[in-house]
């Protein structure tokens, strides 16, 4: 397809929504807490798509983002990859701390990791709730750096076995801002059947 989205069945989708949705829920009551002010975040948008139409998602492979990758383990392999544009990091760490902390200083990206923390822990707790799958991540890590640079991590690593990714794209709004995030689960297609196998869906393909 040429917007790179791998073709799913009906039922693929809709499991894999109300994935999206219970770990967005999650987060929201989490980061509502943190931030001390209520958050919404819209019902997610969850498809597959290839490696290589992602960076355009995000802004083009020229596009400065804040990436914060985590590890998961156990019961399926995989990475999590959580991806904010600059004017977004800029939003969140204001509402998050004031609007006078640069959101690139040692302060700014310590609560972008926070957050990313919580969100990442919410998908990975409602997988586990949803699946039965054992499932564990690591402590994420954070860089800034060109969308292609940051997406080249997890596609070289999967690149011998899969080509592509499940992308979550959340908006939320805090305060009177909204800001958009992505988070990319990449790992191999058997993966995934896997888990929409312990859903009750029969596969990628239905």
């Amino acid at each position: 397809m040429g917007d790179g989205k791998e073709k799913i069945s009906d039922n693929a989708r809709n499991a894999l929504s109300e994935l999206g949705n219970i770990g967005a829920g999650n987060a929201a009551t989490s980061l509502s807490v943190l931030l001390s002010t209520k958050l919404v975040m819209s019902p997610p948008h969850v498809d597959i798509y290839d490696f290589n139409a992602l960076e355009n998602i995000v802004g083009g492979p020229d596009a400065t983002v804040v990436g914060v990758l985590s590890l998961v383990s156990g019961d399926m392999d995989a990475m999590l990859l959580f991806i904010l544009g600059v004017e977004d990091a800029k939003n969140l760490v204001g509402q998050l701390m004031d609007e006078n902390t640069d959101w690139s200083s040692e302060m700014g990206m310590s609560a972008i990791s926070e957050i990313a923390n919580i969100l990442i822990g919410s998908y990975v707790a409602s997988l586990e709730t949803l699946s039965g799958l054992k499932i564990r991540y690591g402590q994420p890590s954070l860089c800034v750096d060109m969308a292609g640079s940051i997406l080249s991590v997890p596609c070289i690593e999967f690149a011998k076995i899969s080509d592509k990714a499940l992308l979550i794209n959340s908006q939320f709004i805090v305060g009177d801002k909204e800001i958009n995030g992505f988070i990319m689960m990449v790992s191999e297609m058997h993966s995934y059947d896997v888990l929409l196998n312990k859903l009750g869906i029969g596969g990628i393909n239905g």
